[in-house]
């Protein structure tokens, strides 16, 4: 075309070229004149090409299929395959009613093609599919009431008839009058969710499981076993596969496990929620891969654990801990007289994590006829800093004055002072803090100073047969853990606890178990008195 408008405008006269702005606008004038007679033309034919074969789909020329395999055909349409002999196993989680029940196709394109006939256009649900076999919802709390109603209509019958289902179903049709005969649809439906899920499903298929099934909990924790050990090897080496990650060494495998245990809060299991690991795992693989390293090593995955593997509120609650430790006047060093240090849980009340925290306790006691009054008064035991009204500490409070007077004779409300303060605290709750006052009073009445770098935690019960026993309380790992970054040399804890979830080997502390007042009298109390209080014996004691 440039070729051919050169050669003109070569051969044209000076006259002709007088017409124009150069040989540029020669040639734009020439171009212009070309899209009458050959792009519109063209467009137009592109246009109506495109327009017939839409049409020709439309009605179905082609061998164009619809949703499900329909056609424009007279042909016996299957519905479900199950020929191969094999029970079936379809996972439903987050189907809606159509996907679940099935439904009929209705417009053109779904059809393929107009004219298609109504057993071409029948496609079958979930339920069908997995007639005889195993249909998995997960979070089935989520399925609408419509749904819920239409499910337990499949487990009363084991059948259901396909017809047109789902909201957005395209308005008044002829698909709506369709509908087949009752499709069987015989399944064993495996429904998940968490315990909240069981107030949440619909009440006549919540009927309906527990009349032909049941409801079962899962654990939250498996045997501590080699198989178990190496089932968690095996998660790892998946989780790696299916995020395309670093190998991991045998002993970052073993951490995890570990990790496993921790969570467990048993010695002897290992936990089974897998989901909180796969952020370690990932979290490990990345640390490895920042530092250019071809494998994941131990350190990466303790690294992991304790520093950026934490949820919000697990992070929310050690930063307020933090914060609030710079104020606290503790130190682990030393002995004395009316001070002892005692373990605490923090508690986030929506997700239930916990961080641990150590508390600074005092008490004074002064016998009430060492005062001079020329009034007669009473004696008093107070406790401050702890949660007021209807509150669990209130009940260890009480404990401990009979445990005193079990041990002692002496009646600490009625002829002391007597007063216990929680020092820098408020709101303190929970059976725990029971031995942490027993042994206080214990120390000021035997006159025997308390080791500072001891941190205790147990709850304290009356006594039986001369002995007062210290019972088991929750959060020791998290408790342990604080005494740990405090820099306590020793913690004592009730002997279940130690048995049932302590392994000395996750901490640098040492940790001793005791199963009564005496064994942590023991443990925290220095042997020598520097002071006594004097005792009045209220009854006959045993020499």
């Amino acid at each position: 075309f440039m070729y051919q408008a050169w050669q003109t405008w070569s051969a044209a006269t000076d006259v002709f070229r007088s017409s124009f702005d150069g040989f540029s606008d020669f040639l734009l004038q020439k171009f212009v004149g070309l899209v009458p007679l050959t792009f519109i033309p063209g467009g137009s034919l592109v246009f109506f090409g495109v327009f017939i074969g839409w049409f020709g789909k439309l009605s179905g020329a082609g061998g164009m299929k619809g949703i499900g395999g329909a056609q424009q055909s007279d042909v016996p349409k299957m519905l479900v395959d199950n020929s191969s002999g094999h029970a079936p196993f379809i996972d439903a989680t987050g189907h809606k009613s159509a996907q679940l029940f099935g439904s009929i196709a209705w417009d053109p394109y779904q059809t393929g093609g107009l004219g298609t006939p109504e057993h071409q256009r029948v496609s079958a649900g979930d339920v069908h599919i997995a007639s005889l076999g195993i249909l998995y919802i997960d979070e089935i709390k989520n399925l609408d009431q419509d749904e819920a109603v239409t499910l337990l209509t499949v487990l009363e019958d084991g059948q259901l008839p396909i017809t047109l289902r789902g909201r957005f179903n395209g308005g008044d049709t002829a698909a709506m009058a369709v509908s087949t005969e009752p499709v069987p649809a015989i399944t064993f439906l495996v429904g998940a969710g968490n315990f909240d899920s069981v107030g949440q499903i619909h009440p006549a298929l919540m009927d309906r499981i527990y009349g032909y099934g049941k409801v079962v909990r899962m654990n939250n924790d498996m045997p501590n076993t080699v198989e178990n050990r190496r089932k968690y090897v095996q998660f790892v080496a998946q989780e790696i596969k299916r995020f395309n990650l670093a190998p991991f060494t045998r002993e970052a495998c073993q951490e995890i496990a570990e990790e496993g245990r921790r969570r467990s809060n048993k010695k002897d299991a290992l936990s089974t929620r897998f989901r909180p690991l796969i952020s370690i795992i990932k979290t490990a693989a990345t640390l490895a891969m920042n530092e250019g390293c071809e494998v994941v090593d131990k350190r990466h995955v303790l690294e992991a654990i304790g520093q950026h593997c934490k949820t919000i509120q697990r992070q929310i609650l050690e930063n307020e801990i933090s914060e609030r430790g710079k104020l606290l006047e503790i130190k682990p060093e030393g002995v004395k007289l009316g001070q002892i240090h005692g373990l605490a849980i923090s508690r986030d009340p929506y997700s239930g994590e916990m961080t641990g925290s150590v508390l600074n306790v005092k008490a004074q006691m002064i016998r009430k006829d060492e005062l001079p009054r020329d009034y007669p008064f009473k004696g008093y035991y107070k406790v401050t800093g702890v949660a007021k009204g209807q509150s669990f500490i209130m009940d260890s409070i009480a404990k401990v004055r009979s445990v005193v007077l079990q041990k002692y004779g002496l009646d600490i409300a009625q002829d002391y002072l007597t007063h216990i303060d929680f020092s820098q605290s408020y709101g303190v709750d929970g059976p725990s803090a029971g031995v942490t006052m027993a042994i206080l009073l214990c120390s000021l009445i035997e006159g025997k100073p308390v080791r500072q770098d001891v941190a205790v935690t147990g709850e304290i019960n009356l006594g039986v047969d001369d002995s007062i026993q210290i019972t088991a309380v929750g959060g020791v790992y998290e408790k342990i853990k604080a005494a740990e970054a405090w820099g306590f040399k020793k913690v004592v804890v009730p002997k279940k606890n130690y048995e049932h979830s302590i392994d000395v080997n996750d901490y640098s502390i040492e940790i001793v178990p005791a199963a009564t007042l005496d064994d942590y009298l023991r443990e925290c109390l220095v042997g020598s008195p520097v002071l006594k209080v004097p005792v009045q014996v209220y009854k006959h004691r045993k020499p």
